[in-house]
């Protein structure tokens, strides 16, 4: 005999349901604001309005303005499926980890790159939108300098460059802000934009052949 789902089970998956697919139209809403006019800040009232939400809605899932922005920002990096870079630098040669990872970067970075630069474009101004900028970049300072000690470890750097500068230098062509430079401002392709980050880095950093 076929056993029945108890009502209250059903409707607690279905209220639950419920609320991911709303928490999921209302960050779909704010990205898209987000870069229909990036250099605008985009209010809760024209979020919740194109949600077809209530504001109290937005703030019982999100708390604030702040923790819908930063969502926005924790989406933007599952979505761009950003773990494969992290994999990618756990490879056991560290120089080839890295410039695996700029390949991978370089395409997730693309795909989402009108939502970052409107995220980071906003961060001077805009106390929500500097928070989501801090959780792209959350992490990565700390993840570089141990590629940059992984690097000195393997007999990769230069003898005249230190740990801390080289992880100085990898934390800065890291970024969303270099790539969006090479990628928008320079019209290159994503391909072209690791070409040129990995060529610069060979020449700064990494031991001249013998």
């Amino acid at each position: 005999m076929k056993k029945s789902i108890p009502k209250r089970s059903y409707n607690q998956k279905a209220r639950a349901e419920g609320a991911a697919e709303t928490r999921r139209r209302i960050i779909d809403v704010t990205r898209d604001l987000l870069t229909r006019a990036p250099l605008e800040s985009v209010s809760l009232p024209a979020i919740a309005a194109e949600a077809e939400v209530a504001r109290s809605t937005v703030y019982a899932i999100f708390g604030s303005r702040e923790g819908l922005m930063v969502a926005v920002a924790e989406d933007l990096l599952d979505r761009g499926g950003f773990a494969r870079i992290g994999e990618a630098l756990r490879l056991p040669d560290v120089v080839r980890a890295f410039e695996i990872s700029i390949d991978v970067a370089m395409e997730l970075y693309s795909q989402e790159h009108q939502v970052s630069w409107a995220l980071l474009s906003l961060a001077a101004v805009d106390r929500d939108a500097s928070s989501a900028a801090a959780r792209l970049n959350r992490g990565r300072r700390e993840g570089m300098r141990k590629i940059a000690q992984r690097m000195h470890d393997q007999g990769a750097l230069r003898d005249d460059v230190t740990v801390e500068e080289a992880a100085d230098f990898l934390w800065l062509i890291t970024s969303f802000e270099t790539f969006g430079q090479l990628y928008r401002d320079r019209s290159l392709t994503p391909k072209q934009v690791g070409e040129r980050l990995m060529a610069i880095t060979r020449r700064t950093l990494y031991k001249p052949n013998d």
